[in-house]
């Protein structure tokens, strides 16, 4: 692995994870598992992702992820919703004690709702910006758009797995034949000889599961049992699965077949009544005897399969 990557995030003080907003159960385990590993390393840390955050249930360090960025910024954003040209000016004037910022709309236009507007803080320092499962930076929605002076190229590193990835970082990790971004994510910790604690193996673990649906998809290859077993090895848990619920909340049997009956068990032949007829019943004569045959010599055609007829064993 390229050694001024390992620079770069070891001597970063502060570091942004991002995630596309497509990101899926993987992509939250590996920034998670990611997360966790700096903040123990003693470095300030942020997730931050425009995904909805129901996907990062049950990983470790999901309340710390933030729809938003905040760096600690000092700078004040006034935002609003509206049309791209709908205003025509902008100012300012100041009085002895108060700063007051005039919009003014285009002529005719409606006048900004206050209601809508908004504050919050931008700006604020960070050292590296980590990329998790976004082909390009648009994938960022707001995080990217509102924002774009933080996402300076050289501290960008870029980890991957898809297909369409746009290779926009300074160091791009993709590898298009990974089984999940988890992987990706283990290999970057082992180079960088960070610790992994059960939190953080249990993360990648579930992001390894949850990408090669239980290693079942056609991507799971020898490397991806290999990563589970070092995991498990290092304290990674399973989590536990309920039985699967079917519609109305009612949880389905954990037995697929019934067991037989004790009647079908007792006889290996079907009932004898079968064959009777309810009006009126027709005995059935035992078969003839055949004649005895010799201990010593048997015939020369009892392998070959017989054939009976019905007139053979019933007598009008």
């Amino acid at each position: 692995m390229n050694q001024e990557l390992i620079e770069l995030i070891k001597q970063a003080n502060s570091v942004l994870i991002v995630l596309g907003k497509g990101a899926k159960r993987d992509s939250f385990a590996a920034a998670l598992a990611l997360y966790l590993s700096l903040i123990q390393e003693g470095k300030m840390a942020r997730v931050c992702t425009e995904a909805p955050q129901k996907i990062a249930e049950g990983l470790a360090g999901s309340d710390k992820i933030s729809p938003a960025l905040d760096l600690g910024g000092n700078v004040l954003k006034i935002s609003f919703a509206c049309k791209e040209d709908a205003v025509n000016q902008v100012s300012y004037n100041t009085t002895e004690d108060r700063f007051n910022i005039l919009v003014e709309p285009r002529q005719g236009g409606q006048p900004i709702d206050a209601k809508q507007v908004q504050f919050s803080y931008t700006g604020g320092a960070v050292d590296a910006i980590i990329a998790i499962d976004t082909p390009s930076l648009e994938q960022l929605g707001s995080l990217y758009l509102e924002n774009p002076d933080i996402f300076v190229r050289e501290k960008i590193v870029n980890i991957d797995r898809r297909f369409d990835n746009k290779q926009y970082g300074a160091f791009n990790i993709v590898e298009k034949g990974a089984s999940s971004t988890s992987e990706l994510v283990m290999q970057l910790l082992l180079v960088l000889r960070i610790q992994m604690s059960p939190e953080i193996a249990t993360n990648l673990y579930a992001g390894l599961v949850s990408a090669t649906n239980m290693f079942t998809s056609f991507s799971t290859n020898a490397q991806s049992f290999d990563a589970a077993a070092q995991l498990l090895k290092t304290g990674a848990r399973k989590a536990t699965t309920a039985p699967p619920v079917m519609g109305g909340g009612i949880r389905m049997p954990t037995n697929r077949f019934a067991p037989p009956s004790s009647r079908m068990m007792s006889s290996p032949f079907m009932d004898e009544d079968m064959f009777m007829d309810n009006e009126q019943s027709t005995p059935i004569a035992p078969p003839a005897q055949s004649s005895p045959v010799s201990q010593q010599q048997p015939p020369t055609d009892w392998l070959k399969p017989k054939l009976y007829k019905s007139s053979d064993a019933i007598k009008q």
